[in-house]
């Protein structure tokens, strides 16, 4: 008898040790972001101040923003409007004088610490509508991610001149992630965009 009651009181205890383990991991992770791996799709678990700004003409970037989104649920996704097509954000807006215009971005800034910004790569330049969005949106003490989607290749030096735009704005720069869209699924871009995400989040 009394052997049974030490036993269902040792019981009690470890669940009661195990419990408030779990609580106190549920508060260390609740402003952080996890990730875990099943069957060969990727599940994010991710606070609400993720913003994540896109522009897409041919529906490639989308592929990659609304990826983003999904593993990681709460983010926010925006896509950025803009008139310019493609033959003029390869000529017309490489001259220096020039800027895209985009339609008003209705985003209290504030609300969001990490931003991720997803643009196409036309001859190794990103998108005017991007390159505008970097000049106009409040980037201080923001953590910022760019993903450039391209056909295959984007140059070193076009993505330090990129990081360092958005440098002195301020923000600290996670990093460029380059997605090769060319001749590439819908699945393989996906899978790109994963890959290069768990990157971003330093998970296994």
């Amino acid at each position: 008898m009394i052997m049974r009651f030490i036993l269902v009181c040792l019981v009690i205890f470890i669940l009661c040790i195990v419990s408030v383990s779990t609580i106190k991991a549920s508060e260390e992770v609740s402003d952080k972001v996890l990730s875990v791996t099943s069957d060969n799709e990727t599940v994010t678990v991710s606070d609400n101040k993720t913003l994540i700004l896109f522009y897409s003409k041919t529906g490639k970037t989308k592929i990659v923003a609304e990826e983003l989104n999904h593993l990681m649920p709460g983010s926010a996704l925006v896509e950025v409007k803009s008139d310019a097509s493609i033959p003029a954000a390869i000529f017309w807006y490489k001259l220096p004088f020039t800027k895209a215009k985009i339609e008003p971005l209705n985003i209290n800034f504030d609300d969001y610490e990490k931003i991720f910004l997803c643009t196409p790569v036309y001859l190794q330049g990103i998108s005017p509508a991007i390159k505008a969005v970097i000049k106009n949106i409040p980037l201080k003490d923001k953590n910022a991610t760019v993903f450039a989607i391209c056909g295959g290749f984007y140059g070193s030096f076009m993505q330090w001149f990129v990081k360092n735009k958005i440098k002195s704005k301020g923000a600290e720069v996670e990093g460029i992630y380059v997605v090769k869209v060319g001749g590439k699924t819908n699945e393989e871009i996906e899978e790109q965009t994963a890959t290069h995400l768990r990157t971003v989040l330093k998970v296994e």
